[in-house]
């Protein structure tokens, strides 16, 4: 007889108390809009469907919304830093070509 099977809780009970209070994460909003706004893009590609649609069915549709904006303002701050990079990428170039001239 095998002791060791394959245990599985019924119901896992795990009560983690809660980091932030809303009050904390609407501050930190405020103060970095572009860090919380590349947060909130992030978790909402670790997130599962499921959770999404319950996370924002009902009357949280203004979250959505949010969310929305939130996730553009990010996508917004990737294509500005990617034109720059764009330039950047120039100047190297310039930078090289000028270099061979005095070589």
């Amino acid at each position: 007889m095998n002791d060791v099977e394959n245990y599985t809780p019924d119901s896992p009970r795990v009560d983690f108390p809660p980091l932030l209070d809303w009050d904390e994460v609407l501050q930190d909003e405020r103060e970095d809009r572009l860090g919380f706004a590349r947060r909130t893009t992030y978790a909402l590609l670790t997130l599962p469907g499921a959770g999404l649609v319950e996370g924002f069915a009902g009357s949280n549709h203004p979250g959505l919304e949010g969310a929305r904006r939130t996730v553009a303002l990010f996508q917004a701050h990737l294509r500005q830093m990617q034109h720059f990079a764009e330039i950047a990428e120039v100047r190297l170039e310039q930078v090289a070509r000028a270099l061979a001239v005095d070589a």
